[in-house]
């Protein structure tokens, strides 16, 4: 083992949308990373879109998100889970006044979409972003 198996949290990174804490980077485990993302109350997620080859776990630390994945609407309360497979549309949100932590294992390369999400969340800037990272908008944003 070249890596030290226990990872101290990074800086969060502020994405438009929520803070990202990156736990588990590409480089450091092969087909897949972790991070965690706190939402703020009331806050909404980003564009109903699906990934082409990324699969996604959403695993709520605290608070509860709403879900919406192939049309079917969920609260997610803590401590389940929504899992997103690559080609499935969905968009998520935080329903409630106090802020929502949540834990995603997907694959590496949806790090860089996260992570350096622009903040300017206009249709067509998403549509772009999206499209450069294997990805594909298909609607607005939950809510």
């Amino acid at each position: 083992m070249t890596a030290p198996f226990v990872i101290e949290p990074h800086d969060a990174v502020d994405n438009g949308v929520a803070q990202v804490n990156i736990m588990l980077e590409p480089g450091r485990a092969e087909g897949f990373a972790i991070f965690i993302s706190t939402y703020p109350g009331f806050s909404g997620g980003p564009p109903a879109h699906h990934h082409h080859s990324y699969d996604e776990a959403f695993y709520v630390l605290s608070g509860e998100m709403e879900f919406c994945v192939d049309g079917q609407t969920a609260l997610v309360p803590t401590g389940s889970m929504a899992w997103v497979p690559h080609g499935t549309t969905h968009a998520f949100r935080n329903p409630s006044p106090d802020p929502a932590r949540v834990m995603i294992t997907t694959t590496p390369g949806a790090i860089d979409l996260v992570v350096n999400m622009p903040h300017d969340k206009n249709p067509d800037t998403m549509r772009t972003w999206f499209a450069k990272h294997d990805s594909q908008v298909d609607g607005p944003p939950l809510g």
